[in-house]
């Protein structure tokens, strides 16, 4: 959008409305903080006044005789002497007011003035010596309570009504023993304070507005005729960048200012040549994104090739049920698994899970199942094909990539597993009608050490009778709670799984594992094998 000569630039036009709207709140945030400070200064004054005067007052008071006045009526000689000191106080501190009442309990409604000295210029009538009168009034009530009841000397501060402004304090009276036996009242104007006030507030008020608009008005002249222009001719220049296909020009060089502005020319400058030489160098990056992420697809194309899947898995064989799934946290994973028919009616069952993720992993991963599936056809023992293995991947490996594996070979015939546990999870076993774990102490993991023995475990199992390998995918998987789905929940969720297909076994595993973490991210490969005795 091209500047019209003359015409205030919009970022002016905002410029100036906001430092109008700053200098505003800035004037606001000191008006209001002066209009307390001259509330507060004079508030304490008129407290502390009130109150001494209603203490000095229950100084006076004749306070074993009050009882006597106020059931008699009768006024002596010392009743007329205090009657004469509190009316001196009315005149000398010009209170609208000056009373000694005593109130009843427990509502605290009906009142008989002892004393009642009005100013003799106000609007007040003065109550004749044991008046009684019941006055409901929430405020005045509840004060006089906590005078009685709490000995409080409360301070109330009316304002704007009709009988005016004023200030009223109400002073506990004592006995000779310390019981609270009647209330003074003080009453002082504060109009002169409000009307101070309101004056107060109304010129600094005026005069805020004003220098907030002269400070708008000022500022804003100042910084369009110092700053939007060359800001002006930089944002034409990003403008001519960006329309000319990301080429630099040389105008930003005209720019000379010996500030900021002269600093962001030249950064703007160098920007545009680091842009035009970025998409450059973008465009050559996303060329080779594409590339890797081709080789991705295929490297996932050949894990999925290389592990063994369909189902059933072996069609002619009738007499055991199995199924296999592995779901990869990146492209590729690093789990495995396996299982293949073997000489003398035994079959192969193997789970691992490499260290690490991605391509790396899942090529160790293969080259462990090549290994495992090789010496496992050669009619080996799981602790020879263990052995044989570990000591191949820790040939030449600095990486220190590992793998954990358990692997068994059960005899069709017999239906005797033998197994082995390289660091592994333990299984869940379906056996004598019950689900529990396999465990047995593990072995050290696959690539760690050469040379390391590994030890043998065998059971017996029979129709009906199964068997669950996973990697610690199943059991840390975590929900948004950080909460793992674990090992017990693991073990009762295969509770209901006893009339399930293998298939059917491992599709109702993962639904319970999706629910139970959610929208959380999956972090690790996540791999399950059934094996069913049928």
């Amino acid at each position: 959008m091209k500047h019209k000569p003359g015409k205030l630039p919009i970022i002016t036009k905002r410029i100036i409305l906001n430092v109008f709207i700053a200098g505003t709140l800035l004037c606001g945030t000191l008006f209001a903080v002066g209009v307390w400070s001259f509330s507060k200064e004079f508030t304490t004054q008129y407290d502390a006044s009130i109150r001494a005067i209603s203490a000095a007052a229950c100084e006076c008071l004749p306070t074993e005789k009050l009882f006597y006045y106020a059931d008699t009526k009768q006024k002596d000689e010392e009743y007329i002497a205090c009657q004469k000191i509190l009316q001196d106080f009315v005149d000398k501190f010009d209170l609208n007011l000056l009373y000694v009442s005593i109130v009843e309990p427990p509502d605290y409604i009906h009142i008989t003035y002892v004393f009642n000295q009005v100013n003799k210029d106000g609007r007040l009538n003065e109550y004749p010596l044991g008046y009684e009168e019941d006055y409901i009034n929430e405020h005045y009530n509840s004060s006089v309570k906590r005078v009685y009841e709490n000995a409080e000397t409360i301070v109330r501060h009316t304002v704007n009504v009709r009988s005016g402004s004023h200030i009223t304090a109400n002073v506990p009276v004592y006995d000779s023993t310390g019981k609270v036996i009647a209330v003074v009242g003080a009453q002082k104007s504060i109009q002169e304070y409000v009307n101070a006030r309101r004056s107060y507030i109304r010129f600094v008020l005026i005069i805020s507005i004003f220098f907030a608009l002269l400070f708008a008005i000022f500022f804003g002249s100042y910084f369009n005729n110092t700053i939007i222009s060359p800001i002006i001719k930089i944002t034409k220049e990003t403008d001519h960048f960006a329309s000319w296909g990301g080429k630099p020009s040389d105008t930003l060089l005209e720019i000379t200012n010996k500030d900021e502005i002269g600093i962001l020319a030249h950064s703007v400058r160098q920007m545009e040549y680091d842009i035009y030489q970025g998409i450059e160098q973008l465009t050559k990056v996303t060329a080779e994104k594409e590339r890797i992420n081709t080789e991705l697809d295929l490297a996932s194309k050949i894990q999925t090739a290389v592990l063994r899947k369909g189902y059933p898995a072996f069609p002619e064989r009738k007499d055991f049920d199995l199924f296999a799934t592995m779901n990869p946290a990146k492209e590729v994973g690093g789990d495995l698994y396996d299982y293949q028919l073997l000489e003398g009616d035994k079959l192969l069952l193997v789970v691992g899970d490499v260290s690490g993720k991605g391509i790396p992993a899942a090529l160790y991963m293969m080259i462990a199942l090549t290994l495992i599936s090789s010496y496992a056809q050669q009619g080996h023992s799981p602790k020879d094909i263990l052995e044989y293995v570990n000591n191949h991947l820790c040939y030449g490996n600095t990486t220190g990539t590992f793998v954990t594996c358990w692997l068994g070979i059960i005899d069709l015939k017999t239906r005797k597993l033998s197994f082995v546990n390289a660091g592994h999870p333990a299984p869940v076993i379906f056996k004598d009608g019950k689900y529990s774990y396999l465990e047995e102490k593990p072995d050290l993991f696959l690539g760690a050490m050469e040379d390391i023995p590994y030890t043998e475990h065998s059971v017996k199992l029979k129709k009906g009778d199964s068997i669950f390998i996973f990697t610690d995918g199943v059991t840390e998987a975590t929900n948004k709670e950080e909460e793992l789905f674990g090992e017990e929940r693991l073990l009762e969720k295969m509770g209901n799984t006893t009339d399930k297909t293998a298939p059917q076994t491992l599709e109702y595993i993962k639904a319970q594992i999706d629910s139970f973490v959610g929208d959380a991210p999956q972090f690790d490969d996540t791999t399950m094998l059934q094996l069913q005795l049928l």
